[in-house]
């Protein structure tokens, strides 16, 4: 709780004892002289950015001890611990040079800040809030780990089932690459274009390179459709891309498959290679994660075909968990025998009911897509034998495989 209005005058309540008196009047004058139209020395970390980016020479010190700062820091700075900085003076630029310097929560910074400025440095200021304020604006930070389990419990979670779950159906595409057309991304492999063709207009970037060519992509604002074969691959490459900041990215249901099921027209042989241009600033730790995961994709792409799940199922050989992350509704209309239903929204919510991480785990989904999402989230978490099921039920059920209800 907090009172309003104003608290009554302070008392003097002793008579203090200066024993020195210059050290008194210097901490006085200090105080007595903090600039309020100057935040009494901080910087906000938005107007910090915003210098930063605009090129201006500033030097940065991270008070904070080693291990802070291993866990995440700012760009160009330099670790001075609070304890050591004062014998490492030589580290620092004239005293009159811009200096930011920033802790945690902007406390420790504080204290630097007094201490340069009492000291002759005439141009120090304190990151207001330290780090904490800096992630808070949601600002890049070099050598952070990425909290995957926070982002990606938040990413599945909030999944919008009224987007079909950020897909696109091939009629809905159809009738936007006649009216105002997105930008088509094709994650296939060359081969699988110049054997299968292509949607007019697409640029081909296969999926485990799309992240390594960011700067042959529309501005974070642009709507983006992503289609493979089947809907596993543009899964994967549609939730990297919102990871790092694209905002209206959706992939084609069903893929090329879908497409081509619809009946509408390929193109044969292979598009006009995409431009380059200038990729956006992306969080690089982010960035880094994101990539590792698709470059190093395997063949198959993590999926196994219905035939040969079946095959699996039959041996019996070794014990596997079939999870499957439609909602409810769809997964009593028919399942395949044995497996367990967590719903894609409420997946992360429900990870005690999985084995441990080394343990054999299929997900299936009606497509492809969902499985995907969840099979991504679950290998960039550390489950090591992860598979989804390609085309999903829908795939299943072509293969005249059979389903209890």
């Amino acid at each position: 709780p907090v009172a309003t209005g104003t608290p009554a005058a302070p008392q003097a309540i002793s008579q203090p004892i200066i024993e020195n008196q210059r050290l008194y009047e210097a901490l006085d004058a200090y105080l007595s002289a903090l600039p309020v139209d100057k935040g009494f020395y901080t910087v906000k970390a938005d107007k910090l950015n915003e210098d930063l980016a605009s090129g201006a020479e500033l030097t940065l010190i991270d008070v904070r001890t080693e291990k802070e700062h291993q866990s995440g820091y700012i760009e160009g700075s330099v670790n001075l611990p609070l304890e050591t900085i004062l014998s490492n003076l030589d580290q620092l630029p004239d005293k009159d040079a811009p200096i930011v310097v920033f802790c945690a929560s902007g406390h420790r910074g504080a204290v630097v800040t007094m201490a340069l400025r009492m000291m002759g440095y005439t141009n120090v200021v304190n990151l207001a809030g330290g780090i904490n304020a800096w992630k808070a604006a949601q600002l890049p930070l070099v050598g952070a780990a990425v909290d995957w389990m926070s982002l990606w419990t938040e990413f599945l979670t909030n999944l919008p089932a009224d987007q079909g779950y950020y897909t696109i159906s091939a009629q809905a595409l159809n009738e936007a690459l006649m009216a105002e057309p997105p930008f088509l991304l094709d994650v296939r492999e060359a081969a699988e274009l110049e054997k299968d063709g292509y949607i007019a207009g697409a640029v081909n970037i296969p999926a485990r390179e799309v992240l390594k060519n960011l700067d042959k992509l529309p501005a974070q604002e642009q709507k983006i459709v992503i289609y493979c074969a089947s809907g596993h691959r543009g899964a994967l490459v549609m939730a990297a891309l919102r990871f790092l900041g694209w905002k209206d990215v959706v992939n084609l249901a069903g893929g090329l498959n879908g497409w081509k099921k619809a009946e509408f027209a390929v193109e044969m042989g292979v598009p006009e290679a995409p431009a380059a241009g200038s990729a956006p600033a992306v969080d690089a730790q982010k960035l880094a994660d994101l990539n590792a995961f698709l470059a190093a994709l395997p063949e198959g792409f993590y999926t196994v075909k219905p035939a040969d799940f079946n095959t699996e199922l039959a041996s019996a050989a070794d014990a596997l968990t079939i999870v499957d992350v439609r909602t409810p509704e769809e997964f009593a209309e028919g399942h395949i025998e044995g497996s367990v239903n967590i719903p894609v929204n409420e997946f992360m919510a429900n990870l005690s009911q999985l084995p441990d991480k080394n343990a054999k785990i299929v997900v299936l989904c009606k497509s492809g897509h969902r499985g995907a999402l969840v099979l991504m989230a679950l290998r960039m978490l550390g489950y090591t034998d992860v598979r989804n099921l390609a085309g999903g039920i829908n795939g299943w059920v072509a293969a005249e495989l059979p389903l209890v209800k």
